[in-house]
């Protein structure tokens, strides 16, 4: 707020540092540290409180950082399995610990290809999804790949996915 430094991503190898390592300011923090309620580090906390605001969400389903984070998850999802199914079920189990419902997996596969089919319409914007020239495995398409990750990043945003209590 009181210059023009803005915060610009790391490339190459420091692209996967955590957060821990972020430069921290006091004038100008982070901002998914402050959407996620990060301690103004002036003095020692016990227990940090936690809440639950649309900017959390706004940050999970559309920071780069969490997008990266769904693109990985979408890729192990379409390596382990072939089925729409079992790919949100192996999501689950990776991300959650936990086998999904009946009705998440039906909501999700809905949403799948809902997406699938979105994405086969426009091959560019698959490809800006997955953020390469090739897809994540060999014979799946750029629209599946896309679609997964759409999914994965669903999954990724569910407040137990990124609360603990």
């Amino acid at each position: 707020p009181y210059n023009q430094d803005k915060w610009i991503a790391s490339e190459g190898e420091d692209l996967f540092r955590r957060g821990v390592y972020t430069f921290w300011r006091r004038s100008a923090p982070y901002p998914s540290f402050v959407n996620f309620d990060a301690l103004s580090r002036e003095g020692c906390t016990v227990k940090r409180e936690s809440t639950n605001t649309p900017l959390q969400a706004l940050t999970t389903l559309n920071d780069e950082s969490f997008f990266r984070a769904a693109r990985a998850l979408a890729r192990r999802m379409i390596e382990a399995e072939s089925t729409a199914e079992a790919r949100i079920t192996i999501g689950f189990r990776r991300a959650l610990v936990r086998r999904p419902t009946p009705n998440e997996i039906i909501r999700l596969c809905d949403y799948y290809e809902k997406e699938a089919v979105r994405f086969a319409a426009d091959e560019a914007e698959a490809k800006k999804v997955v953020k390469s020239e090739i897809p994540f495995i060999e014979g799946a398409t750029f629209a599946e790949c896309a679609a997964m990750t759409m999914v994965a990043n669903v999954i990724l945003s569910l407040d137990e996915a990124i609360t603990v209590e």
